[in-house]
């Protein structure tokens, strides 16, 4: 099997998985999913700038890793799915999985075949900056739910009944006048 193969194929079936999540599970957990991409990408920009590792292949037309884009939002999601509110067992998680991800799938599987070789970072390194991020991440997660409530009444339209926190205005029409 082709690297671009592997490659194509983690992306594509990572995003495939989520017919199998909610709708109402996908539009909560969506913000979390953009969020530990781009933070996931910065990180991976300063280690390409730094030397800690090198990517030679790439899938065509992306110019950075496709897993940047399909397993680490998809990954951050139906992690978060199963043990948001239980936050020691989300980092026991997420620390594992990192772990196995880094040690197993980038640093032999996708290392051995020339995908990504690390330079000047070992890869149990790379596992804790990345463990650390996904703290940073279940805190983005607690802010994101604080910007909905709870409806009082239960709604059909509305699968968690939630609905955007409405802030008081402040503004003194005596100030528009002038």
């Amino acid at each position: 099997m082709s690297n671009q193969t592997i490659l194509a194929a983690i992306f594509i079936l990572s995003w495939l998985s989520l017919f199998f999540m909610k709708k109402e599970d996908i539009k909560r957990f969506m913000p979390v999913g953009l969020f530990a991409t781009i933070t996931s990408a910065m990180i991976l920009e300063a280690g390409i700038t730094f030397g800690w590792w090198i990517y030679p292949v790439k899938l065509y037309p992306l110019q950075s890793v496709p897993y940047l884009y399909g397993p680490i939002p998809v990954a951050t999601m139906w992690m978060l799915k199963f043990t948001y509110g239980r936050f020691w067992l989300y980092v026991g998680v997420d620390f594992l999985l990192n772990l196995l991800y880094t040690l197993v799938f980038e640093d032999y599987f996708l290392g051995n075949r020339g995908v990504i070789q690390f330079q000047n970072v070992s890869p149990m390194l790379d596992v804790f900056m990345t463990s650390a991020l996904g703290v940073i991440i279940y805190a983005y997660q607690i802010w994101q739910d604080d910007i909905f409530v709870r409806s009082k009444e239960p709604s059909p339209s509305r699968a968690l009944n939630l609905q955007p926190a409405l802030k008081p205005f402040t503004h003194n029409d005596d100030d528009r006048e002038k």
